[in-house]
């Protein structure tokens, strides 16, 4: 029988025609002699138990099965970095990701040394890579970013890997591979500092303009909020309340609907529901924020180091990546005083409005 072009199930290396191949009596399964004699057996038990044959199951394959199987393997461009990896990869070789119909040829195994050997391949693979979010530390104690797999000198419309890094300083670990992704695919990730955090997250990265902006909105719309609900809505809503009974039971939500639709008109109905719609409105730009957070930061990064580069063209490669850690980073401080002066804010307005 011809094996030409085959593969050994043991060592995955095609067969050529001066190969020394043996074969399983029972299940007609090719191998190498060698990798027979270094397994002692046949690694398909299950096909001698279901009397099946190794050419009826591995080596029938119809013309869509070949077309299946090479579009199978096309596919190596990372989803989570962009990186194209080598057609054989089943894991990216940048950051360490499971590549999209790769895994699907793992999924089933005859026994339990099919599926070493498998997991060994996989191990092998990873022992190149050496993916971003795998390490503890991007900076070291220098100062000098390891860029695990982006490559330092990997361009951002004119900024490298290297001075992106600089830049953004702490928790570089987090936004390098988010910024390959918004450059690659144009998509980014929640950021769920900003949504909690909102103007105080814009001030710890820097971006006063934005985070007094987004700051005074928030503001605005509790001290609508508070007032609404004090001098508006707060007297109809505790005339609902004594007219319902509600201090002897807890007034159903249909009770309230059907004596306000009985007792109020259209502006206090609005009134009433102001103090809701203003929550609502300011946990919808909580959600803006987290949502723009990252993209924002990527274009701010970008324009700051190209600026930075042009106004220090002149300066040697030290002294440059020093200005821009100097000028990129956060400011802790700056996110501080703006959360204590909201806070005394706060405190202000429950004051005046109690």
């Amino acid at each position: 029988m011809d094996f030409n072009g085959k593969i050994c199930p043991v060592c995955s290396v095609e067969f050529k025609e001066d190969d020394d191949i043996v074969v399983c009596p029972k299940c007609g399964a090719p191998y190498h002699r060698e990798c027979y004699k270094a397994k002692g057996k046949c690694i398909f038990p299950t096909l001698h138990k279901e009397g099946k044959s190794w050419k009826s199951v591995y080596d029938k394959k119809t013309e869509s099965d070949e077309k299946e199987d090479s579009r199978s393997r096309d596919n190596t461009v990372c989803k989570n970095c962009g990186h194209k990896n080598s057609p054989d990869s089943i894991v990216c070789e940048r950051c360490g990701e499971f590549l999209t119909g790769q895994v699907s040829d793992t999924v089933h195994y005859d026994d339990q040394e099919q599926e070493e050997n498998e997991i060994e391949k996989i191990k092998e693979q990873m022992k190149n890579v050496t993916p971003i979010m795998g390490s503890a530390n991007f900076y070291s104690n220098a100062g000098s970013p390891f860029t695990y797999g982006f490559g330092e000198n990997e361009d951002y419309d004119g900024v490298s890997t290297k001075e992106l890094a600089d830049y953004i300083g702490p928790n570089a670990l987090y936004y390098i591979p988010i910024f390959s992704r918004i450059k690659n695919f144009n998509t980014s990730r929640f950021n769920f500092a900003a949504f909690l955090f909102n103007g105080a997250w814009y001030f710890y990265r820097k971006q006063y303009l934005k985070g007094i902006f987004i700051s005074v909105i928030m503001l605005a719309l509790n001290i609508l909020q508070g007032f609404a609900t004090i001098y508006w809505s707060g007297s109809l809503w505790e005339k609902a309340n004594t007219a319902l009974g509600a201090a002897e039971h807890m007034p159903t939500y249909q009770e309230y609907f059907s004596w306000i639709s009985e007792n109020c008109t259209t502006q206090e109905m609005l009134l009433m529901a102001l103090p809701y719609v203003l929550s609502m409105l300011s946990f919808v730009a909580m959600i803006v924020c987290g949502l723009l957070a990252n993209k924002g930061y990527y274009k701010k990064a970008l324009k700051s180091v190209r600026r930075i580069k042009d106004e220090n063209i002149d300066d040697d490669s030290e002294k440059l990546r020093k200005t821009i850690v100097r000028k990129g980073g956060v400011h802790l401080g700056a996110a501080f005083v703006l959360i204590t002066c909201e806070s005394i804010l706060s405190l202000a307005i429950m004051y005046f409005f109690s």
